[in-house]
């Protein structure tokens, strides 16, 4: 169980580096890194997913729930000499855990920030487009052209 815990925490790591990454991208909005990112991201994503699995199986051929609170039991039951090792690789595993989880989730919330910027941006395109024609339909320029309601700066 030793090694499932160590090869799923670095997984983690590996997945946590990937999200700072793209982080980075995010903010600088570099959309070539983030496309090669995604498909990291999905690949690091399966890994974890088989090696949590792993650590389930492991803990369920062992009489235990694959939850956390299995996990804590069979921690329990381990000898003294071992549970050391074994309950600070589950700490660090968790820890690393909440770290990937609060990246996402930043990532995520900067995701939407861009894209509600771009959607301002083309409506506000859309709209300029609309009220800023200098010929008519039958080809005569215009002599007034539309008000816009928006005030400059704001989109």
């Amino acid at each position: 169980m030793l090694d499932t815990l160590k090869a799923e925490l670095a997984a983690v790591h590996r997945f946590i580096d990937i999200l700072q990454q793209e982080q980075t991208a995010l903010v600088s909005a570099d959309v070539d890194t983030l496309l090669t990112l995604a498909d990291r991201k999905i690949k690091q994503s399966d890994e974890l997913r088989l090696l949590a699995q792993q650590r389930v199986n492991q803990l369920n051929q062992a009489g235990y729930s694959g939850d956390r609170e299995g996990m804590d039991a069979w921690l329990m039951a381990q000898a003294a000499s071992a549970r050391k090792d074994l309950k600070k690789s589950w700490d660090d595993l968790l820890l690393a855990g909440r770290t990937a989880q609060r990246l996402n989730e930043t990532n995520g919330k900067l995701i939407e920030t861009h894209l509600q910027h771009n959607q301002q941006a083309l409506a506000a395109l859309a709209n300029a487009a609309n009220q800023s024609s200098v010929y008519g339909r039958d080809g005569q320029p215009q002599t007034t052209i539309p008000l816009s309601s928006r005030t400059l700066g704001k989109v």
